[in-house]
């Protein structure tokens, strides 16, 4: 009899604990990603903070190679353009909200 009562008190025991490790999971977060660019937990898709000023749109710029930003204008879609030098040559570059750059 005492046997039987000290196997039911370990398989509740057992049973209580596993219960009570089951309830405290916690999410994993995602560390920010260069550029301004977070992943939400679950969704796997990244949402970018947009290019507010013509400050941090020449940092951006720069930040990805072209020196000598110049003409920045913003359109009403929020696009970046302007004028920059990169290998020595002065291109037309357009830089969205996200701060993704094309060439012209």
């Amino acid at each position: 009899m005492r046997t039987t009562f000290v196997t039911l008190a370990l398989i509740a025991a057992a049973g209580i604990g596993s219960a009570a490790y089951a309830q405290t999971t916690t999410q994993p977060t995602t560390p920010s990603a260069p550029g301004g660019t977070t992943t939400m937990p679950g969704t796997g898709s990244p949402t970018a903070k947009p290019i507010a000023g013509e400050t941090a749109a020449k940092a951006a710029l720069e930040a990805k190679g072209y020196t000598g930003v110049k003409q920045l204008k913003r359109d009403s879609s929020g696009n970046w353009s302007g004028k920059a030098m990169k290998n020595n040559a002065e291109i037309a570059v357009v830089m969205d909200p996200t701060g993704n750059i094309r060439e012209q």
